[in-house]
C-alpha cells in the first residue's frame, strides 16, 4: 500500500510521536486536476490537504478537521478537509484576474498568494462541538505556518514537512503526488527524565528529509521512515487509507435551498426550468426541479 495513506510512527529511543502521509492517484490527483488551478495554488492546496490528513489522523475523536487559510491576496481562501473515514476534499478561491498572473509561476510562499492573513484549524466533532485555533500566516511555507500554529495554539513542539509535485512517467500523463510528515515532542515524565537531547537529535534527523523523498512513488512510507530513523528504532503502525471523497449530495443541497425566500429562488431558475448548483469542492453539477424546494 505505497500510496494514499496516513500512518502513525514512533521511535524507540526518542520521546516523539509522528505521522506520515502519502497522497497519489486516489486522493490528491483528482482534487487538484478537476479545477485546473494555477500551479502555485495547486501546490499550496496540495500541501493543505496533506497537512489536514496529518493533523486529522492525530486526533482521537470522530469528526472532521478543517485547515483554512484566508487573506486578501490573489488566493483569498483555501480550504482542506479530512474526515475520520479518510475522505479528503479541498477548494481554493482565485481572485478575478489573478490566474493570468500566476500562469508561469511555481511554488510560492503562502503570503505571496493569500496576502496578509491567518491560518485556522477547526475540529468539528460528530456531536456538534467545535474547537478552533488561529495563527497569523507567518512563514515561508505552509509547514512553517503550521509549526507556528502548534507552538502558539497547542504549546506543542512540532516539526512538519510537506511536499507536492507532478511526477512524470513514460507513456502516461503527469500525476500529482503529495507527501508529508509530522513530528511532535512528548512531554517529559519521571521515567524519561529530560528528553531535550533526544528531541534535538530526532529533529535534526527529521530535517534531512527531501521533498523528492516525500513524493517518490518508488519509496514507500515505511522505507522512508527507516531511511531517516533506522538508528532510533522506528516503528510504523498499519496505515489508514486516504481518498478523494466529497460530502455533497442533492438531499443536503435541497434542504439548504428550501431556506431561501421563494422570490429569490424563482429568479435563479434557468431557461431549462431548473435550478443549477455546483459544488465548489468536487465541481459536481446539480439540476434541481423548483418544485423540490418551493411549495
Amino acid at each position: 500500500m505505497p500510496d494514499d495513506l496516513v500512518a502513525t510512527f514512533s521511535l524507540d529511543n526518542s520521546p516523539v510521536r509522528g505521522r506520515v502521509a502519502r497522497l497519489g492517484p486516489a486522493a490528491i490527483d483528482p482534487i487538484l486536476r478537476r479545477h485546473d488551478y494555477p500551479r502555485p495554488i495547486a501546490m499550496l492546496l496540495g500541501e493543505a490537504l496533506t497537512l489536514a490528513a496529518l493533523v486529522g489522523s492525530l486526533l482521537k475523536v470522530e469528526g472532521r478537521l478543517i485547515v483554512q487559510a484566508q487573506g486578501e491576496g490573489r488566493c483569498p481562501l483555501l480550504v482542506a478537509e479530512h474526515r475520520g473515514d479518510g475522505g479528503l476534499r479541498g477548494y481554493a478561491r482565485i481572485a478575478e484576474g489573478a490566474a493570468a498572473t500566476l500562469a508561469h509561476a511555481n511554488r510560492m510562499p503562502p503570503a505571496a498568494l493569500l496576502g496578509a492573513g491567518k491560518l485556522l484549524m477547526t475540529l468539528e466533532r460528530e456531536e456538534g462541538q467545535m474547537t478552533q485555533g488561529v495563527v497569523a500566516l507567518n512563514g515561508d511555507t505552509l509547514a512553517h505556518c503550521a509549526e507556528n500554529y502548534f507552538r502558539v495554539s497547542e504549546q506543542t513542539e512540532t516539526r512538519i514537512r510537506l511536499a507536492v509535485g507532478e511526477v512524470m512517467t513514460q507513456d502516461a500523463p503527469p500525476l500529482w503526488r503529495a507527501g508529508g510528515a509530522l513530528l511532535q515532542r512528548i512531554a517529559a515524565d519521571d521515567a524519561r527524565g529530560d528528553p531535550t537531547e533526544d528531541w534535538t537529535r530526532a529533529s535534526l534527523l527529521f530535517a534531512t528529509v527531501q521533498d523528492e523523498e516525500l513524493i517518490d512513488p518508488d519509496l514507500a512510507a515505511d522505507r522512508l521512515l527507516y531511511r531517516l530513523f533506522h538508528e532510533e528504532g522506528v516503528r510504523m503502525t498499519p496505515p489508514s487509507p486516504l481518498m478523494d471523497r466529497c460530502t455533497c449530495d442533492e438531499e443536503r443541497l435541497t434542504a439548504v435551498m428550501k431556506q431561501f425566500p421563494a422570490d429569490e429562488l424563482r429568479d435563479l431558475v434557468e431557461p431549462d426550468g431548473l435550478l443549477h448548483a455546483r459544488c465548489q469542492f468536487c465541481a459536481r453539477n446539480y439540476l434541481i426541479p423548483p418544485n423540490k424546494v418551493m411549495g
